[in-house]
């Protein structure tokens, strides 16, 4: 069985992870890492995302409305 928990308290995780690992190791294995990821979602997020493309408004209409 796995289960994975996404504690933000510091505090409870180091008391979660002290009561874990008073069991054998042999009974279980604890595995912690941090999250890395933070999206970032904001309009300033995107900026410069099409910097180095050669496009403009008539190239996506022509590739959205081709016959």
């Amino acid at each position: 069985m796995h289960i994975s928990l996404n504690i933000k308290n510091e505090s409870i995780s180091q008391k979660i992870l002290d009561f874990l690992s008073s069991f054998k190791k042999e009974d279980i294995q604890i595995e912690t890492f941090e999250d890395t990821k933070k999206e970032d979602n904001s309009l300033s997020s995107f900026a410069g995302m099409w910097k180095d493309r050669d496009i403009d408004i008539h190239t996506i209409r022509e590739s959205a409305w081709k016959k």
